[in-house]
């Protein structure tokens, strides 16, 4: 069989939805990738009609695959440029592809091959798609204008200054060229339809004159630096607005047409609809990307805009005063919305004075008031789609969308409208929505009252919603609260649920912009009413919603809100079971935790309902890992709450399932659950209060992910830290060998603060499990000294090396000096020594100041010339630290030493403690059993435990008895009279001193 059969047999079996035939295919395609002449054989085949398009449409896949992969010249395995330059002559050879799908794809990969070649490796390009687009043939002339849109548009994406100059001279040829195309096209078009030309003539013109404008939206868009300075781009835009007039009747003859002949829709006026929109998009774009160039447009765009969106008199969108084109609608707003609150600094005074003129002309009070009315009595109403929405799907409909909706639905555009509007006219529209305020008022509800009533009701309340920010000094809201929309809520009416929604919206949007404390119980009571199953879904989900604002908010009070605690708890559990939507469930699930962290401080919470249910959540939730992430937000909260790990085991077993799953990184689920996870192994790690199988098994996690070192880092070393704490001799033992070594590896690869976090557990090592720390961490001590001696490291690093050394010194004096040995640079010590005695007065904490001292109190009576020559910098550096460490005891008179801690210096506990990295804030709450681990480490530290004063005292003691008193006091003397004096406060030095010197 031949090269070409095989590759042939391949693709047809890559079609075949029989895996035993399409997996040994794909693999044998994947391997001849690399192989000379096989993306030639693919061009040849995806060319030739006569083979079935399944093959040829799979073969141009695999092509374009290939370039991506292979075209560039430095890529591993590139296509040799014999086989390009041959392949480049065949895409160009044929124009007249029949099906569609592959005709788009050869234009894409075309396109990227444009991309490394042209303009300098492939000149006949371009030249050749312009004269096949000049072609009397309908079909190639379709094609080649498909190809250069897609190499116009991946040329006009390339950002280097060079790819930029070489678009604006290729934009120069091509411009007028493709202007008069998107203009003979159009005008063919109109052309055909009155002449009621054939269906499909008329949507083939269509569509060249669609595919010209989108070519003429790229050259104009990138390719023209300044449109203002080419006076063919800038009639160009001029037009646009009159052919979009055109178009717009054009559609509403077609659209009659359709009535006429009872037809649902057709392809043909949809197709006019997009080409509509194209253009109002390309307005949309030229003014963010050219907003000086767009300045004298500006009147044209109002008034345009206003006439077709706002004007009575106009009936080209609107029928029965409905709008049947909403996407129009959508794009008229928006140019008027981005011209208002764009904020134009790089236009010249005189530009600056016609944009001012053309706003003051335009916005004058009349108009205002007008567009003002218009937007609520009639955009702002609810419509009939709404209200089937609402009834057929309420979950969808309550939903906020949020985001960019405002590029797609006209309820959010208009109210995005609005609030620039209300922003910039403020005092205008302020006057205007006060007196729709007092109507809304004027309108006395009964259960009797008609819906259009409602729906007015309802549009002023969205219209002060929106407003709030701009008429918290204009409106009393306690008082419209408490005289009318307390009342409007209390009709339970079917209709009425249209003024409960937007009521309990209201006071959300109101809480945060002025609202009396003394009425928050009111809104609660209101919201736990419109929670109860029997109300409307809709209306449950927002009074969800605003509860959740009303608590987010600095003058919330725990303590009001604790009557109505359990109740919210239960409905909204009620609330999370009925809802079916992912989003929505999501959405009820973060108001839950949100109420749970808030009130956690105030009551142990009763959730055994919500535990109960939230393992059948996560079944349900395979799906969804947002939803599975919400469940995780939510596990913690109520843990934070409860101050324990929940009961019974079940639960136990799915929370250890749960933060299996989410840290697992060969579990693919991990991507989206791991930063919630990690969180939560961290909470319940810390809420544990002993050691078990389960939640020790999980730190086989641990590893890969630290390995990663990613921003997860400083938490799993959190939770590293957390276990160490919590059973150091069944953790260490099992993990600590390859944490360390792992932490150690990484530490190359880590900046300042990164390598400071990991030599803190080290420390944390050092101090909870002593004994066995020197052993585990023996390894990596003799990097810490040489560090240390080199002193080439940031101020803060050398700090955290000398506390180790310290630490080392403490708890094992032999370690010590055989790491000293083993460094095997004689003048080790005297190196360490003289950098320590140097670098001490400048450590600021002063526990740790103290462990120095300890350490280097803990040197006194070791026998060695070096301690000797610098015994006097040592009890310079000790006197230094007894002063800042010692207070004076006013009832005994005496010297404490400060940092001794006991049961009952609680305050002072918590501050060492988050000093030391223990915990993560200073006000942790002490009821943690992690608190209680941490708080006895802290107690029995020797910085906590051994006072200073006492410890140097026998120090010096066993000196003088080591050494003799003669050299004792040689060694005493050589201390500075005034640091002797100081020390002498605190100790007996044992030899008399020169009093007169000292006086």
């Amino acid at each position: 069989m031949s090269a070409e059969s095989a590759v042939y047999e391949a693709l047809v079996y890559a079609c075949s939805q029989d895996a035993q035939l399409l997996k040994p295919a794909e693999q044998k395609l994947s391997e001849w990738e690399t192989q000379p002449g096989f993306h030639l054989t693919l061009v040849k085949f995806f060319s030739d009609q006569s083979i079935d398009a399944n093959v040829r449409w799979m073969a141009s896949l695999y092509f374009k695959n290939g370039v991506l992969k292979y075209w560039r010249k430095n890529a591993p395995n590139a296509i040799a440029l014999e086989e390009k330059t041959e392949i480049k002559k065949i895409l160009l050879m044929r124009f007249n592809e029949p099906v569609q799908q592959i005709a788009v794809q050869i234009a894409v990969l075309i396109g990227n091959i444009a991309r490394y070649d042209c303009p300098h490796e492939w000149l006949e390009l371009v030249p050749t798609l312009v004269e096949v687009v000049q072609s009397n043939d309908l079909l190639v002339q379709h094609r080649g204008l498909l190809v250069l849109l897609h190499v116009v548009k991946v040329l006009s994406s390339k950002r280097l200054q060079r790819d930029r100059v070489h678009f604006e001279e290729l934009t120069t040829k091509l411009y007028d060229f493709i202007l008069n195309l998107w203009d003979a096209f159009t005008q063919l078009f109109y052309k055909n339809i009155q002449e009621q030309t054939s269906l499909d003539l008329c949507a083939t013109n269509l569509e060249k004159a669609i595919i010209s404008l989108r070519i003429l939206k790229k050259l104009t868009i990138y390719g023209v630096p300044g449109p203002h300075l080419a006076p063919k781009c800038m009639m160009f835009i001029g037009v646009v607005f009159q052919r979009l007039k055109e178009l717009l009747d054009c559609r509403l003859r077609l659209r009659q047409l359709e009535k006429q002949q009872q037809l649902a829709s057709s392809t043909l006026s949809d197709q006019v609809e997009r080409f509509i929109i194209k253009h109002m998009k390309f307005l949309n774009l030229f003014f963010d990307t050219h907003p000086a160039s767009f300045v004298e447009f500006i009147p044209a765009a109002f008034d345009f805009s206003f006439h077709y969106v706002f004007h009575e008199g106009t009936n080209l969108i609107f029928e029965d005063n409905v709008i049947t084109f909403p996407n129009f609608a959508i794009q008229c707003l928006n140019l008027i919305k981005g011209i208002l609150s764009h904020n134009l600094i790089h236009v010249d005074g005189d530009k600056e004075q016609i944009i001012n003129k053309a706003k003051n002309e335009f916005f004058t009070p009349e108009r205002l008031s007008y567009i003002f009315e218009k937007i609520i009595m009639h955009y702002f109403l609810l419509t009939s789609e709404e209200f089937e929405l609402w009834d057929s799907d309420p979950e969808s409909y309550v939903m906020d969308e949020g985001g960019d909706s405002w590029k797609y639905n006209l309820r959010s555009c208009t109210e995005a409208f609005y609030m620039i509007l209300f922003q910039k006219y403020s005092p205008m529209l302020i006057v205007e929505l006060q007196k729709f305020i007092a109507k809304s008022q004027s309108i006395t509800l009964t259960e009797t009252t008609d819906v259009s009533d409602l729906l007015i009701k309802d549009s002023i309340y969205n219209a002060t919603g929106l407003a709030v920010f701009n008429l918290f000094d204009e409106i009393n809201f306690d008082e419209w609260f408490t005289q009318q929309l307390l009342e409007e809520l209390k009709f339970k009416t079917h209709n009425f649920r249209i003024i409960r929604k937007r009521i309990i919206w209201l006071i959300g949007r109101w809480t945060g912009v002025r609202f009396s404390k003394s009425l928050r119980p009111q809104v609660y009571h209101a919201c736990l009413e419109l929670l109860h199953p029997s109300e409307d879904l809709a209306v449950r989900l927002t009074a969800s919603k605003t509860l959740k604002n009303i608590m987010d908010d600095f003058e919330f009070d725990a303590e009001q809100f604790l009557e109505f605690l359990e109740p919210v708890i239960a409905l909204l559990f009620s609330l999370l079971k009925e809802s079916t939507e992912c989003d929505t469930k999501m959405t009820v699930l973060y108001v839950m935790s949100f109420i749970i962290e808030k009130m956690s401080m105030s009551i142990k919470l009763e959730v055994e309902s919500l535990i109960q249910y939230l393992p059948l959540l996560w079944d349900e939730s395979r799906e969804h890992e947002m939803l599975r992430c919400a469940i995780i937000s939510t596990l913690l909260q109520i843990i934070k709450a409860l101050y324990e790990i929940p009961s019974p085991e079940p639960i136990v077993a799915f929370i250890y399932q749960i933060i299996e799953m989410s840290t697992n990184v060969n579990e693919p689920s991990h991507v989206y659950l791991l930063d919630e996870g990690l969180e939560l192994w961290l909470i319940v790690v810390q809420y544990s209060k002993t050691m078990n199988h389960d939640l020790l098994k999980l730190c086989d996690n641990l590893l890969p992910i630290i390995e990663q070192s990613s921003n997860n880092l400083r938490t799993c070393l959190a939770i590293t830290q957390t276990y160490i704490f919590l059973c150091p001799d069944v953790f260490l033992p099992r993990y600590g060998k390859d944490i360390i070594k792992t932490c150690h590896y990484l530490l190359s690869d880590l900046r300042a603060e990164g390598v400071v976090v990991i030599y803190r557990l080290f420390l944390t090592v050092l101090r909870v499990a002593p004994k066995y720390s020197i052993e585990l961490l023996r390894p990596y001590l003799i990097e810490v000294f040489k560090e240390y001696y080199n002193h080439d490291r940031f101020l803060q690093i050398n700090q955290v090396y000398l506390q180790m050394i310290a630490r080392v010194l403490l708890l094992d004096q032999v370690t010590f000096s055989m790491l000293l040995t083993e460094l095997g640079i004689p003048d080790a010590l005297e190196k360490i020594l003289t950098t320590w005695l140097t670098e001490m007065p400048v450590v600021a904490r002063s526990n740790e100041k103290k462990l120095l001292a300890l350490a280097l109190t803990s040197l006194i009576t070791v026998s060695n010339d070096v301690i000797f020559d610098n015994f006097a910098g040592i009890m310079s550096n000790l006197s230094e630290t007894l002063n800042d460490i010692t207070n004076d005891d006013e009832r005994t008179g005496t010297k404490v030493d400060s940092l001794i801690l006991t049961d009952e210096n609680e305050e002072e506990i918590g501050m060492m403690m988050f000093g030391y990295g223990f915990i993560d804030t200073e006000n942790m709450q002490n009821e943690t059993p992690h608190y209680d681990r941490c708080r006895t480490v802290c107690l029995q530290d020797p910085t906590h435990v051994i006072v200073l004063k006492d410890y140097l005292q026998s120090q010096l003691i066993a000196l003088k008895a080591t050494i003799g008193a003669e050299r004792y006091q040689s060694l005493v003397s050589r201390i500075d009279l005034q640091i002797l004096k100081e020390l002498s406060d605190f100790v007996s030095l044992g030899i008399p001193l020169p009093v007169q010197e000292l006086q």
